[in-house]
């Protein structure tokens, strides 16, 4: 398909407050003025993936479905903000769980600094690869405990993985496993109740792209996740159809739950759809 030059203008919020009463979007005179105060306040073009969910895509113009107004559209927003709140709590939680375990099983194997033992890795190049990596994170960081490790020891250049792992992010901790001895993964999969560290990894890739997702403010809601995870066929997890959210949940519960975390996630989350009958629950996987 031929491109076509971009002609779009620029539109204040109360052009765009017209353009969507053209598509059927009722804005009486009250409503209207609350409209154009959210489009300034959070932008069209964030607000746009919630007034597509709510358009006939397939007719001319796309209008909006008869019946729906802009305060569906701010409780669809609103909810989404919410949701991302909840799962970027739970996918805190296990990575706080993850690196733990790494740390737990590497120093039991290895001793307290094991990024200096070829044994606990793939090859000698990819511990070397990994300790520049860890010295490049470790000596960044103006932390107090950083400081402290700086002016009280020496050798090593670095603290033991129990400290170093505490200036991890959740990448930086999945490119770690990834470079781990095979005995290492097998391990930290047996801990979190996985049958292969291939599982294992799928899993932590999927919820790193979640969590980075909340991070950075983006949707969750009616969103087809491109990562998915991996079914435990034995365990039906997920159950959920697997490119949607309620199936990234489903995981992420199971793997929490193995470290003392009692959360009802999926079932919290299916108590905020209810809360917001804007949502349909298919639009979550739910």
């Amino acid at each position: 398909m031929p491109h076509r030059p971009y002609t779009k203008l620029h539109k204040t919020p109360a052009q765009l407050a017209q353009h969507l009463i053209e598509r059927g979007l009722p804005l009486p005179s009250r409503t209207r003025s609350f409209a154009e105060k959210k489009i300034a306040e959070i932008g069209y073009e964030r607000l746009r993936i919630y007034f597509r969910s709510r358009r006939q895509l397939h007719l001319p113009d796309k209008p909006f479905i008869p019946g729906t107004t802009f305060k569906d559209i701010v409780a669809l927003y609103e909810f989404d903000e919410r949701l991302r709140l909840f799962c970027f709590l739970h996918t805190g939680r296990f990575e706080v769980a993850l690196r733990n375990q790494l740390s737990e099983i590497v120093s039991d194997r290895y001793g307290s600094h094991p990024f200096f033992d070829n044994a606990g890795f793939q090859s000698a190049k990819t511990r070397a690869a990994m300790l520049g990596r860890l010295s490049d994170i470790f000596y960044k960081k103006n932390d107090q405990r950083a400081r402290h490790y700086f002016d009280e020891y020496n050798p090593p250049m670095l603290p033991p993985i129990w400290v170093l792992k505490e200036f991890m992010t959740f990448g930086n901790l999945s490119h770690a496993i990834e470079q781990m001895s095979n005995p290492v993964k097998n391990d930290l999969a047996t801990a979190f109740g996985l049958p292969t560290y291939d599982m294992l990894e799928n899993w932590v890739k999927v919820l790193n792209d979640l969590r980075n997702i909340c991070a950075h403010h983006d949707r969750l809601f009616n969103r087809s996740f491109q990562k998915q995870p991996q079914k435990y066929i034995s365990k039906n997890i997920p159950a959920a159809p697997q490119h949607k959210l309620k199936a990234l949940l489903e995981c992420l519960e199971y793997l929490l739950s193995l470290h003392g975390f009692r959360d009802p996630i999926v079932a919290t989350v299916a108590k905020m759809i209810q809360k917001c009958p804007a949502v349909s629950p298919n639009e979550l996987g739910y």
